[in-house]
């Protein structure tokens, strides 16, 4: 073994053991199946090294290659390679090439995207320009991950660096890792500091949650989003709001209790309307009912005559809410919707029918068809539709009714629009043709 060690040097599993230490991060040993691979967090981001081989038959070629799928809403698109004399053959052939402004850069690499704009403020980064230097082979791209096959989110993409063999470089690894970092960086936050930058911490929150896994798990989506919703309850910017909404429905359960717990720190009232409806999820969040939680946050934000309305309804008491000025009518109507499933459906379903809540039959149907009569609510539920359909099919007072005048029944001597823009017959003579 030492003999065949100083003819070859050592091997790609030492070397990239060693380099999973010094880089912090984690070696997968390979098998028949798997791949060997080392993988290093970067704030946001998994990296992963292996290699894959491609086959054609007579032959095959093995390629190192590091990805990193990130968050791409805006779709940006670039790649970059070492200039030869068959990529200038490949440039008057019609390839784009773009100057970036950095002569002897632009001189050794051919560079592509999709934004030519965006490409030179990208790299008018010089660390990447010096890293990129730094590698003899390098192919370096955003691949788009499209199409019903992709196992990507929409809006993920993967960063992608390959290069024929195997590395067994430590230093040049070391440098690839250190580029990826710092691309990855530019790439989602353009090089800017985002601890206290409210914008981007409203783009990592608008991410998809979920995994990407492959051999190995690629990405993983809901950390990140967690700590961004963390961080916009600290930064207290209303602009924030929307945002933070939007997920307060989220499958992951921490960050559906991080979004209500930054509404709330926020304190702005208009995180009062989306927080409403969830007075009826019955759910958890991070080891507490949603319930709960919003109610302790609607309180926080003023609105705890709004909790005790709603929370006294689904306890059976429809008193206060009959008695309600109708303010935040459909986000209560909403909260009633959502908890005809827990264990106060009954009440639920009585409440909105108490309240003439015509707008919740599609929802009441919807309900009495996947749970059946038989349910607990289930004949609170029927009686609710039996009733509010039959509110439905009552006529409206004449104030109540947004109708046209012309669309109302009329006797044959009042007053009706001009009668040329009445409906007539084929063979009726138009009214300017018609004897006096």
């Amino acid at each position: 073994m030492s003999f065949l060690k100083s003819l070859f040097g050592p091997s790609r599993k030492e070397i990239w053991q060693k380099l999973s230490g010094e880089v912090g991060g984690r070696f997968h040993e390979g098998d028949l199946f798997t791949p060997t691979a080392v993988q290093v967090r970067a704030d946001d981001w998994i990296i992963t090294l292996d290699t894959f081989t491609v086959s054609t038959g007579q032959s095959s070629q093995t390629y190192t290659r590091l990805r990193a799928p990130y968050f791409n809403p805006e779709g940006f698109r670039f790649e970059i390679y070492r200039a030869s004399l068959f990529s200038e053959l490949g440039k008057g052939l019609g390839m784009q090439d773009i100057e970036v402004g950095h002569p002897r850069f632009d001189d050794d690499f051919v560079i592509k995207g999709n934004a030519p704009g965006r490409v030179r403020r990208f790299f008018d980064n010089q660390k990447i320009r010096r890293l990129i230097a730094a590698q003899p082979k390098i192919r370096l791209s955003v691949k788009a991950h499209e199409g019903w096959r992709s196992k990507f989110p929409a809006g993920v993409d993967e960063l992608h660096f390959q290069s024929t063999g195997v590395i067994k470089d430590l230093a040049r690894l070391r440098t690839l890792f250190d580029l990826f970092a710092e691309v990855l960086q530019e790439l989602c936050h353009e090089g800017e500091a985002y601890e206290d930058d409210v914008e981007i911490h409203i783009r990592r929150l608008s991410a998809p949650g979920g995994e990407i896994k492959d051999k190995y798990l690629l990405w993983e989506g809901d950390g990140p989003r967690r700590d961004a919703a963390a961080a916009l309850g600290r930064l207290g910017n209303p602009a924030a709001v929307p945002a933070l909404s939007s997920v307060l429905r989220d499958d992951d359960a921490l960050l559906r209790a991080r979004a209500i717990e930054a509404l709330a720190a926020i304190g702005h009232t208009d995180a009062i309307g989306p927080l409403i409806p969830l007075l009826g999820d019955t759910r958890d969040a991070d080891g507490e009912p949603v319930q709960q939680r919003v109610a302790g946050a609607l309180r926080q934000l003023g609105a705890g005559d709004r909790v005790d309305t709603v929370l006294a309804a689904l306890g059976g008491d429809f008193g206060p809410l009959k008695a309600d000025d109708g303010a935040y009518r459909a986000q209560v109507v909403a909260a009633l919707e959502g908890a005809l499933e827990g264990p106060s459906g009954t009440h639920a379903a009585n409440a909105l029918a108490g309240i003439h809540a015509v707008e919740a039959l599609p929802r009441l149907r919807e309900v009495l068809r996947r749970t059946g009569s038989q349910e607990a609510a289930g004949p609170a539920v029927a009686a609710a539709i039996r009733r509010l359909e039959a509110r439905a099919a009552l006529p409206r007072a004449a104030s109540a009714a947004r109708v046209g005048l012309d669309t109302l029944p009329r006797s044959a001597r009042a007053p009706g629009p001009d009668s040329r823009t009445l409906p007539r017959g084929s063979d009726a003579p138009p009214e300017e043709d018609r004897a006096d």
